[in-house]
This record gives structure tokens, sequence and C-alpha cells, in this order.
């Protein structure tokens, strides 16, 4: 009965075993990425309201509205959090 209990131990109610990383994956480790680099665009952009999709930023740009009102400091702050965004998608 010890060895069927201790073979039992990893399982959860649904049948899938637990992980070495108590059942924790990589998810925890790419959120925590993301805030990161969320965190660092919002420190290089304090005067923008990010929220939490960099996509919907993205979206919702309008050019002469952003940091700048030349087109080129638009692309910049555009160029900038498509940089962010793709290192979130990268993981690195």
């Amino acid at each position: 009965m010890r060895t069927r209990k201790a073979g039992l131990r990893g399982q959860r109610p649904w049948g899938r075993t637990a992980g070495a990383n108590g059942g924790r994956g990589t998810d925890t480790a790419s959120d925590c990425f993301a805030a990161r680099v969320h965190a660092e665009l919002a420190e290089d952009l304090p005067d923008e309201d990010l929220g939490e999709d960099l996509a919907d930023v993205l979206e919702r740009y309008e050019p002469g509205t952003g940091p700048g009102a030349d087109a080129e400091a638009d692309e910049e702050f555009l160029e900038t959090v498509r940089e962010a965004q793709e290192r979130i998608q990268r993981g690195y």
C-alpha cells in the first residue's frame, strides 16, 4: 500500500501529474518577464498611459498626440512600443 500512495502523490484529480516545478508552468516566468518589460517601457515613457495591452496602445495611438509633435517622435514612440511587445512575445 505504501508504494501505491507514494506513486500517487504527484497525481492531480484530473489525471495530470505535477511536474518538478510544483505545477507552476513557464507561464509564471513569462508573466514576470512581461511585467518587467512593461515596467521598463513605462519608465522610458513616463508621460504615456500604456495600459496592460501593448497591442491596444498601438491600435489606438493617434499621430501627433504622443510625446512629440513631429512625425519622427511619433515613429520613435511606436517603434519603442513595438520592440517591447516583440520582446514579450519572444520571451527574452
